[in-house]
């Protein structure tokens, strides 16, 4: 590891002078209360779990899944996942998987349903809980709450501070990440995104493994992000008496990496399963993800969120960490790789969100200061939020049926 002490790296801004505008003032106030107010509701005894509620009921609020479609499996993605729940390891039926089925505007849910016979984490759950059709709905709800609680606990041994973790963790809630769990209906991205926290949160190294290895099965963007959460393992367990508990974890994920690409095999061979090639790595995708993609749906994942690792490089930078910085870029970028092969580009991007943890061991100057930057990015992330995709969908639908 560079030469470089994330603790004494942090938010070296110094606190507004007694002189700054009235503007200023009443944000700062109006910061200081946000602050105050999560700190008296969101800290103390069971912090992560009042967090992880909050923040679903905030995403919930901010982005109201479209419950009245629901599960949609009159087309043929939907067919094709139900099959996959209801027969696991058999091979998706040749006339669910033809691109003649799939329209332009469905490009994504096609590429997705030729690559379901060895996704099996989703299926395979499906299968053992008789949750059918709702499978992934169900699920996916699981998994936020699971995801939040965990993104609490790791916020917190990253700032060793129940109030900066209650806010990072918020701030994520209105974003594409922290709605998407409630807003996928045939995908399942959540459950990976639960996985592959649970593979760098626990102790235990078989279940960090086992935890990979079903994150793994779950899309192959996890196998790819695994750089990232070698790379927060490093940075979270990095003093001398820490060594050895990294180096198990960090094993563990290639144990759980290598466990994956070996079974998969096996279960190609022994099932005749198979990956389809459908929307992948064409001329037509990167040109459109670089001219239509770029900012605004890349921007929309995390939103002011983003502004995390920005400030972690220039932390890096400032301390002349190169190598601890070329680390952080290169994981980054292979985990964000995929998002330029596919059309699903918004959901392949989230899975990037490691990158925010790690972020979080840059933020250790001024507790105040990370406070009330934490507040900012939740108040710029809500406000960013437009109000047709909240809560007052539930009125929409209303209204119709008043009328009749």
């Amino acid at each position: 590891m560079p030469a470089i002490d994330p603790e004494h790296a942090g938010l070296g801004v110094p606190p507004f002078g007694v002189s700054r505008p009235a503007v200023l003032r009443t944000l700062d106030r109006f910061l200081t209360a946000i602050v105050r107010g999560v700190q008296q509701r969101l800290s103390g005894k069971h912090a992560c779990l009042k967090i992880a509620l909050t923040a679903v009921v905030l995403s919930l609020l901010i982005t109201f899944p479209l419950y009245e479609v629901g599960p949609e499996f009159q087309n043929p993605t939907g067919q094709a996942l139900l099959w996959k729940v209801q027969h696991p390891l058999s091979p998706v039926p040749a006339q669910l998987k033809s691109p003649a089925l799939y329209q332009r505007s469905a490009a994504g849910g096609a590429s997705h349903a030729d690559k379901l016979e060895l996704r099996l984490t989703l299926p395979i759950l499906g299968w053992l809980s008789r949750t059918g059709r709702w499978t992934v709905l169900v699920w996916n709800h699981l998994a936020a709450f699971g995801t939040f609680y965990l993104l609490a606990s790791l916020a917190l041994a990253a700032l060793g501070d129940s109030t900066g973790s209650a806010l990072f963790v918020l701030g994520l809630a209105p974003t594409f990440f922290g709605a998407w769990f409630f807003n996928d209906f045939m995908v399942g991205d959540g459950v990976a995104y639960f996985l592959m926290l649970l593979s760098v949160a626990c102790r235990l190294p078989a279940l960090a493994a086992f935890s990979f290895l079903a994150a793994a099965f779950c899309d192959e963007r996890c196998v790819l992000a695994a750089p990232l959460l070698i790379l927060y393992l490093a940075v979270r367990y990095r003093q001398p008496g820490q060594r050895s508990q990294r180096n198990r974890l960090c094993a563990a994920i290639v144990a759980g990496a290598l466990a994956w690409a070996i079974l998969r095999w096996w279960l190609g061979q022994t099932f005749h399963l198979s990956m389809g090639t459908t929307g992948l790595m064409s001329r037509e995708i990167l040109h459109y993800h670089l001219t239509s993609s770029l900012p605004g749906p890349f921007l929309e994942v995390f939103k002011a969120s983003w502004t995390l690792p920005v400030l972690a490089l220039l932390v890096l930078v400032a301390y002349r960490s190169w190598g601890l910085m070329a680390a952080l870029l290169s994981a980054f970028a292979l985990a964000i790789a995929p998002a330029f092969m596919v059309w699903d580009f918004s959901r392949s991007v989230a899975y990037t969100f490691v990158v925010l943890l790690i972020s979080l061991y840059f933020l250790n100057g001024d507790r105040e200061i990370s406070r009330k930057y934490l507040a900012a990015i939740l108040v710029v992330n809500v406000l960013l939020s437009p109000p047709y995709r909240s809560i007052l969908r539930i009125v929409g639908w209303a209204l119709p049926h008043t009328a009749r």
